[in-house]
């Protein structure tokens, strides 16, 4: 996994390539904007410990804080995320997946293009999500693991399905690992069933279970693998029960 994405970024930073590096920063040929300056400017969307992030004038930019001491130290010896995501959106665009353009990642923050008002997030429209499988298939087969699919990290633009959000994404040479492609698709399926209990729309056990044989059977039909049904629906049931920390 590490050796691909620093291959990914190796490649594009080369000569003639999409990407300039200097000071620490990979920046989109073309693109100059201070980071902390545009971040000012957002109106932002999120403020955690983890990360600020917002949007502004059609960039989206996101700042990973340094809050607490652990979190200091972590960073400070970790590869930079905003490269892992810049890794990741190349490797996506090149297998033909719709994911906003990064135009800079540096040490603490990552500027992408920003989506237009006119995106529809998939946790809006959750009747959508067999329709975005060709897309899970497609990106499994690149040897692409996103590692948070629910339905708020998939869009509809255009007529075509996209991801977002690839703070989680994993790298492979081949064809990712079975285990993943079943947690994978066993996180967008339970995100199905969180989005539509938010909605007072609680799905029942066979409806749920209706839901998971439709979407595992068009896996197959988009991918060629036929993913175990024991581990696939005990990963949803997990999910689906598990409380989250807010």
């Amino acid at each position: 996994m590490l050796r691909e994405l620093l291959t990914t970024l190796m490649d594009c930073r080369r000569s003639g390539g999409e990407y300039l590096f200097a000071k620490g920063r990979f920046v989109l040929r073309g693109f100059s904007a201070d980071p902390a300056f545009e971040l000012s400017k957002c109106s932002i969307i999120k403020d955690s410990n983890t990360t600020t992030s917002g949007c502004a004038h059609g960039l989206f930019v996101k700042r990973y804080n340094r809050r607490g001491l652990w979190r200091t130290l972590k960073r400070t010896f970790q590869m930079p995320r905003s490269y892992e995501c810049l890794a990741s959106a190349i490797r996506l665009r090149e297998a033909g997946i719709a994911t906003p353009r990064v135009c800079l990642a540096s040490r603490y923050y990552l500027i992408t293009e920003a989506l237009p008002a006119d995106a529809v997030f998939l946790n809006q429209k959750p009747e959508l999500a067999a329709e975005a499988i060709p897309l899970l298939a497609k990106m499994h087969a690149a040897g692409i693991y996103h590692g948070d699919l629910s339905l708020r990290n998939l869009y509809f633009l255009n007529g075509t399905y996209g991801v977002i959000d690839l703070d989680s994404v994993k790298l492979f040479s081949g064809g990712i690992p079975g285990s993943l492609r079943t947690r994978e698709l066993a996180r967008l399926i339970s995100s199905c069933a969180r989005v539509y209990a938010a909605r007072g729309e609680q799905m029942e056990p066979s409806a749920l279970e209706n839901l998971t044989e439709a979407l595992a059977d068009r896996y197959r039909e988009k991918s060629g693998v036929t993913l175990p049904e024991v581990p696939l629906k005990e990963r949803i049931r997990y999910l689906v029960s598990r409380v989250r920390r807010r």
